[in-house]
């Protein structure tokens, strides 16, 4: 009896234990579950919001709702047919209002060299006090630019949304947020320098977490230091004639309809891609005969975009893994005719790793759009997400790939030649901190030289399409923040003109 009553005492404790474990399981089945796209968003919350100050709230929105597109038209499909279609639907052609803005400009900056002349002979006459009124027109101002001059002019002269957006925000404020957040050459040493602008103390207790800059400290030298010069782009950027691009104006959002098959020479009549990606093959400046290696290429819209320039002699496009390469097929055989032998000889893909290319001076120019956060599919996707667990490591080797990739783009361009490099995201670790560490790099190991373009001045022309960021304390590149106005990007670009 006794040794009955021990076993149901025991019995009854392993009843008790089990009843105890089903509990915390069911507790933690209850429990939401953090997706990839959720930690992304609780990543950037945290990383970014110091950086971009007062714009990030609108810039988190706009990554969060429907994105914008451009058309691309097909210069190898009939596409007079497309043209009037997109019209009636309201599109403008971009090359053409890009062209017609660079020509105001030339008129006014001629005007007011004009009236500088005057001045200086002592004229004071009614016609030179008309030209000193003149002033850029708005829609060649980013927001922040509009902001800031709405409140110093006539109110009438501005939109209330930037009234109301320069009266939240006071002078004072906003000189101390861009002291916070502006770093001098001088301030620069280890991970500050990559702008690691997030505090310790907001890190702890996430789950998963690292920061890249943790273990990304390897340059601390100023540009003086590692050899870097600046050159002024003060002409603006090029639109090659033969680029047809199509997008709506500001906050239309409408889509673009699916691209036609021509049954003719059986090809697509367009293609549709984020505004953004035309960028970087702008700042590229393909001249006629230019060899180009487009170093990252897949899934080939900005091959395909070169490609439509009609310029290069040679187009390698390139990618690391097969599965890349094929979309880059998939995407020439879509849009170039089968038999156009003067296409196909100038087009090539090839597979391989460019962190180690082995191609020393054959390009004019080189397009890395390395390897990113891509940080509107990691907000919008939860698939293949780089904010995954399982893909911490590579997510914190990404600083590291993107340096040796543009390394490898340096040394692959012939001197006098170009390389652009990109990102579609905003973390300034992976945009100026990559581009400095590459830089640093190759003063250290090489004895190739280079200078950064500036081309703050170069792409204002654009500011009717995208919304530029301004005084971020960018050292080497430009920055298309996204916008519910203008939903392109993010895309990041920097500009390097190897000397010799």
């Amino acid at each position: 009896m006794i040794g009955l009553t021990v076993t149901r005492n025991q019995i009854l404790a392993r009843n008790s234990v089990s009843l105890n474990i089903l509990k915390r399981h069911k507790k933690r089945d209850r429990e939401p579950k953090v997706t990839n796209t959720q930690r992304a968003l609780e990543y950037f919350d945290v990383a970014y919001a110091p950086v971009y100050g007062t714009r990030w709230p609108s810039v988190r929105l706009a990554l969060l709702s429907k994105p914008k597109y451009i058309a691309v038209l097909n210069n190898f499909a009939s596409y007079e047919e497309t043209i009037d279609r997109f019209q009636n639907l309201g599109a403008w052609n971009i090359g053409k209002k890009y062209s017609a803005i660079r020509e105001k400009m030339r008129m006014r900056q001629e005007q007011s060299q004009t009236v500088s002349q005057n001045h200086q002979r002592g004229e004071t006459d009614e016609e030179t006090t008309t030209g000193k009124s003149v002033r850029p027109s708005l829609i060649e101002l980013d927001d922040d630019e509009l902001a800031a001059r709405a409140r110093v002019v006539p109110k009438e002269r501005y939109p209330e949304e930037y009234r109301l957006r320069a009266a939240a925000q006071s002078p004072a404020e906003l000189e101390a947020d861009l002291a916070s957040r502006v770093i001098e050459p001088s301030e620069a040493g280890g991970s500050s320098l990559l702008m690691d602008y997030v505090p310790a103390t907001r890190l702890k207790g996430l789950e998963n977490w690292v920061e890249e800059a943790d273990v990304f400290t390897d340059a601390s030298q100023g540009d003086q230091e590692i050899g870097v010069t600046v050159i002024k782009q003060e002409e603006p950027i090029d639109f090659p004639k033969m680029l047809k691009i199509f997008a709506f104006e500001k906050g239309n959002i409408s889509d673009f309809p699916q691209p036609r098959f021509d049954p003719q020479l059986r090809v697509l009549d367009h293609y549709a891609m984020d505004g953004a990606s035309l960028l970087p093959v702008l700042a590229l400046d393909v001249k006629p005969g230019d060899r180009v290696l487009d170093m990252c290429a897949a899934p080939g819209g900005k091959s395909l975009l070169v490609l439509q320039t009609l310029l290069p002699g040679l187009l390698v496009s390139n990618d690391v893994s097969w599965g890349r390469v094929k979309r880059i097929r998939n995407i020439l055989k879509q849009y170039v005719p089968r038999g156009m032998s003067s296409i196909e000889n100038m087009t090539v893909v090839t597979q391989k790793n460019g962190c180690t290319l082995g191609e020393v001076e054959e390009y004019d120019k080189v397009l890395v759009d390395v390897p990113c956060l891509t940080d509107r599919h990691s907000l919008m996707e939860d698939d293949n997400n780089i904010f995954k667990t399982g893909r911490n490591k590579e997510r914190l080797r990404l600083p590291e790939l993107q340096s040796q990739l543009l390394m490898s783009a340096l040394e692959a361009v012939r001197p006098g030649g170009t390389v652009v490099y990109s990102t579609c995201t905003l973390s300034p670790l992976q945009n100026d901190g990559a581009v400095h560490l590459a830089l640093s790099r190759i003063w250290q190991e090489t004895t190739i030289e280079c200078s950064v373009v500036d081309m703050s001045q170069a792409v204002r022309p654009l500011s009717f399409l995208y919304r530029f960021g301004s005084n971020l304390g960018l050292r080497y590149g430009q920055v298309v923040l996204p916008s519910l106005l203008t939903n392109f990007g993010p895309m990041y670009i920097a500009k390097i003109k190897r000397i010799r």
